[in-house]
């Protein structure tokens, strides 16, 4: 909801005198993210009015809390590029932990899309990517963590090693899509893979930057552990320490060494202990998400829709790739006849025309213009249905709040998401990253998908699928609903989308490909003089 001018000045007045004064706790940090989150929500003069004023009369705050709330606001990346300049000289005697929070703090918010692109064109390529080799290179001397090169002409081992920062449980999307890797790896490349769970990104807060951020840690992942899932196993070695220290780098990096895998992969962008081999081993990184990715790897895959970067860091290592998700291998879902007996577990009404929406940030995602959006569908085309699936904390009251709440179902963490697509009419995008995961059985159950462009979705469903604004997806929604001719030939086209993207056996064959591009690149010179001397 947008704050009136006069609420502006309320929140920002408040705001300074929490950020004036000793932020010595993570609940008075949370205050001022609560009121910058209102201020974010203004209209985009108030916004920029509301920074100004911060901006004048915040001169004493710490000065990354005060950069950041303004980047917050604004979401001008100008801001983060006075961020970066200020904090340049630490990395003369740098608090790792710290250096990497504000990179992930960073990288969070251009992930969730809060951050303007148009503000500073070349953000990625000039500042973000150049402070995340920077980082890697102080790792490595601070920590004092040197990998020994393969020796030449060793010979092949057929070993892997599957790098990821986080792996959580099989409630977590990128943990089921990381065994799924493996499983592919192994069972149609050939090769044996060890995963090492390195729990890399900061457990903790470490700097003033707000939003702020902090990864969950699984403490029962300690250790050499045995993960079973779907009848196979999975070796993996996992650290559950909260900080960057040299004993739990150089356990990793000793843990390679013993394997000495063909190729390191690593299973998303900023994976640390994977880019700090990239000067002792072949590298391979296979992201997790759309946009341009942070990794130092000798070849870096697309996700999925895009094209080689004309220029940047990534110009050299991009492969075109397509990313499965953990449905791969799966049998396809059979579409029932009469939705009735799908919906009625879910206590969702059998004669609407039902859309779904699922994240596991909805309270982010689904924000006012989102929701606005679906009550003006609902308001167009009264037999519309909202399902949200996935765990929310605020949203739930959120719903109840709208004057169409009696359409509008949280249905909280769905453990079947195959179960509940055969409920669904519609599946409907908020303005994101990720979800790419969702889309994906959305159209391998006929579910027909509607995005807004950019994000792993759109990247997904393709452009058949994808409008240009929020009324147009208005428009689209209400014709399928109003048109069952239409939605069938729509459910179809999804149909069809899937098949040609869930082929197991042809990522195998690129993997295979690539896998041995990265040793032959290794072996003239790799990616290893990015790292910062």
């Amino acid at each position: 909801m947008e704050l009136s001018a006069e609420n502006s000045a309320d929140a920002v007045a408040a705001l300074c005198r929490a950020m004036l004064r000793p932020v010595e706790s993570a609940s008075a940090l949370r205050e001022i993210e609560s009121l910058l989150e209102r201020l974010r929500h203004a209209p985009p003069d108030e916004r920029a009015a509301s920074a100004t004023q911060l901006g004048r009369l915040t001169g004493d705050a710490d000065p990354v809390l005060r950069l950041s709330a303004l980047a917050a606001i604004t979401g001008d990346l100008r801001r983060y590029d006075d961020l970066l300049d200020l904090i340049e000289p630490e990395f003369g005697c740098p608090d790792l932990d710290r250096l990497l929070h504000i990179y992930c703090c960073m990288g969070r918010q251009l992930f969730l899309m809060r951050m303007d692109g148009a503000s500073r064109p070349g953000f990625f390529e000039d500042r973000l990517f150049p402070y995340y080799t920077r980082l890697i290179g102080a790792i490595r001397d601070q920590l004092g963590v040197v990998p020994r090169p393969r020796p030449a002409g060793n010979p092949a081992t057929g070993r892997l090693v599957l790098v990821t920062n986080q792996f959580l449980s099989l409630r977590h999307q990128p943990s089921r899509d990381l065994l799924s890797y493996a499983a592919v790896l192994e069972e149609r490349c050939g090769r044996e893979v060890v995963i090492l769970n390195t729990n890399i990104m900061p457990a903790d807060i470490h700097s003033l930057f707000v939003p702020s951020f902090a990864s969950s840690v699984e403490p029962a992942f300690d250790g050499k552990q045995v993960i079973e899932a779907d009848g196979r196993s999975f070796r993996m070695l996992s650290s559950t320490g909260r900080t960057l220290t040299r004993d739990k780098v150089d356990w990793f990096l000793r843990a390679v060494e013993w394997h000495d895998p063909d190729v390191v992969v690593s299973l998303g962008g900023s994976v640390v202990v994977a880019d700090l081999l990239v000067a002792a081993r072949p590298t391979l990184c296979i992201p997790t998400t759309s946009g341009l990715t942070p990794s130092l790897a000798s070849i870096v895959l697309d996700y999925g829709g895009g094209s080689r970067p004309a220029g940047g860091p990534l110009a050299t290592s991009w492969r075109p790739f397509r990313f499965l998700f953990s449905l791969i291998g799966a049998p396809p879902p059979v579409q029932t006849a009469n939705k009735a007996g799908s919906r009625a577990g879910y206590g969702l009404p059998d004669d609407a025309f039902l859309c779904l929406v699922i994240g596991n940030r909805l309270d982010e995602e689904a924000d006012g213009a989102f929701l606005a959006m679906l009550e003006s569908l609902i308001d167009r085309a009264p037999r519309v249905a909202v399902a949200f699936a996935g765990e929310a904390a605020a949203l739930p009251q959120r719903l109840q709040g709208s004057r169409h709440a009696g359409r509008l179902f949280h249905l909280g963490y769905v453990t079947d998401m195959a179960d509940l697509m055969q409920a669904a009419d519609a599946y409907v995008n908020p303005q994101r990253t990720g979800g790419g995961a969702s889309a994906a059985e959305a159209l391998a159950a006929g579910v027909v998908p509607v995005s807004l462009p950019g994000g792993d979705v759109s990247a997904v469903i393709g452009p058949r699928f994808v409008v240009p604004d929020y009324p147009a997806a208005v428009e689209r929604l209400a014709l399928l609903a109003g048109d069952p001719a239409i939605l069938a030939e729509a459910s179809a086209d999804a149909r069809s989308r899937s098949t040609g993207r869930s082929n197991p056996a042809d990522a195998a064959v690129a993997l295979s490909r690539y896998l041995d591009e990265a040793v032959e690149v290794h072996g003239h010179g790799g990616m290893g003089e990015r790292i910062c001397k």
